[in-house]
């Protein structure tokens, strides 16, 4: 093998190094073949050494001739890419020179507007205060329009106004002298309709259920129904019993609670109104254009109020109803026994058993020789049965009104509790969440005060009856004892 590498390296020593690289190559994979075949008869034939040199060459050709093809191909692709990089400079170039052409056209255009800015505040003179004054006009009423009642009659006029606070709002137009008489019109108007009871038929929005949104929030669902409508100036709208809003955006549309309790009155006065053709009437008016009305609705009752107190509520009214019960038949009782008893003191030699002064007078007339000492005790004894009787569940109200502020402060601690856990999960940023969960807390402490003040009232009035029949058992049962010291 090494002596045919030798021959093979002097046979090609004018190839280029390249080329023998790839001969060197081939002859190594040559000579695996001819290893492999020369296991079989190694000794039986000769290795054809030209033969493998016409194979080199002719792939050394082919391997030239394809590095030739791909050399041409990349040329190419780079002159393409030339063309299009120069075709970009000279693109760049031509934007640079449009860019600074704007540029100078911009910079005598600024001019020109100055001058012209110039020369037309020189023209308006005065006038540039009042067309400032007319467009601040047109801003606030617009705004103002857009919530006034008047404008579901005249509901084109915020759109006008609009439209002329835009136009006086650019530099290249001015507004008419028919727009501003427009504007004196609108205004002008705006003051006479104030002044007028108007009745008119209009669609009013009723809210008759809710409904969840793409985003899972709950929105209000509205029916729509042609209304007769008195309008009250500026101040507010009335459809039947219904009390009615507005704003560009809704229309008309009724609230969904109704004026009560203090403010009952408000409904029979709107009827009133409705049905008058002239002549004068009272009535409930708003000066705050419907936010007192919104508000005053929308108050709970005192129900609702209850509710929110949840069940440590309803375990405080409940307590309260029962001592209120318990007071009232003990009471009634104690009133009873107290008659008896003094119908008994005017009667004292024929005891009665079904009364305590009784009973004790006949444990005196039982034992008529007992002494003094011994019927002090029997007396006594006599006495300490009627108390518990005389007292019967007075405790157990008293007790109640201790447990009913108790109650109403636990029902505090916990409804603060859930307010901070709320504000812990969706934050403060709405007060009016944060004073709700108060106002429902401090509901329970409200129901609690509410039962103990009449609970502890009526606790009284119990017990001082009692004392009272105590008293009159213990003056009668001192003068038995003291007839009974007389009598020794």
């Amino acid at each position: 093998m090494t002596s045919l590498l030798f021959q093979t390296q002097s046979t090609a020593n004018d190839s280029t190094i390249s080329m023998q690289k790839i001969i060197r190559s081939v002859l190594v994979g040559a000579t695996a073949s001819i290893l492999s075949i020369g296991s079989i008869a190694v000794s039986a034939q000769a290795l054809d050494v030209n033969q493998i040199l016409n194979n080199t060459r002719s792939a050394a050709s082919k391997e030239k001739s394809a590095n030739q093809a791909r050399e041409s191909r990349f040329k190419a692709e780079r002159n393409k890419q030339q063309g299009r990089l120069n075709s970009m400079v000279a693109e760049r170039n031509r934007q640079e020179r449009i860019g600074k052409e704007l540029e100078s056209a911009f910079e005598a255009n600024d001019v020109k507007i100055n001058l012209l800015q110039d020369e037309l505040a020189k023209e308006l003179g005065d006038l540039k205060q009042l067309f400032g004054v007319i467009q601040l006009s047109a801003s606030e009423a617009q705004e103002s329009y857009k919530k006034s009642y008047i404008s579901a009659q005249y509901p084109d006029r915020a759109e006008n106004l609009r439209r002329m606070v835009e136009k006086m709002a650019s530099l290249t137009d001015l507004v008419s002298i028919d727009e501003i008489e427009d504007l004196w019109f609108q205004l002008q108007n705006e003051m006479t309709e104030q002044g007028k009871i108007v009745k008119y038929t209009a669609p009013v929005k009723f809210k008759i259920g809710e409904e969840l949104d793409d985003e899972g929030k709950a929105k209000a669902v509205y029916e729509v129904q042609d209304r007769e409508i008195t309008r009250i100036g500026v101040f507010g709208a009335v459809s039947g019993d219904d009390i009615l809003t507005y704003s560009d955006a809704t229309g008309y549309v009724a609230l969904d609670r109704k004026m009560r309790g203090s403010r009952s009155d408000f409904i029979p006065f709107s009827k009133n109104l409705q049905s008058l053709s002239s002549g004068v009437t009272p009535f409930m008016l708003d000066p705050s254009k419907g936010v007192l009305s919104s508000a005053y609705v929308q108050a709970p009752t005192i129900f609702e109020k209850v509710q929110e107190g949840g069940v440590v509520g309803y375990v405080i009214i409940s307590l309260g109803i029962i001592a209120a019960l318990i007071a009232l038949l003990r009471i009634l009782v104690l009133m009873g026994v107290e008659g008896q008893v003094r119908k008994q003191s005017k009667d004292l030699k024929r005891p009665s058993l079904k009364n305590p002064l009784g009973r004790v007078i006949k444990v005196f007339q039982d034992n008529p020789h007992s002494d003094p000492e011994s019927m002090e005790l029997k007396l006594g004894e006599a006495m300490l049965k009627e108390s518990p009787k005389l007292n019967a569940w007075i405790m157990f109200i008293k007790i109640i009104a201790v447990v009913a502020p108790l109650l109403g402060l636990l029902g505090t601690v916990t409804g603060m509790i859930q307010t901070f856990q709320a504000i812990t999960l969706y934050g403060a940023g709405d007060p009016q969440t944060m004073a709700g969960g108060i106002s429902q807390a401090l509901v329970t402490t409200v129901l609690g005060l509410v039962v103990a003040i009449p609970t502890v009232f009526l606790h009284w009035l119990a017990s001082s009856r009692a004392r009272r029949i105590e008293g009159v058992l213990e003056e009668h049962a001192a003068g038995l004892i003291a007839q009974q010291y007389e009598a020794k």
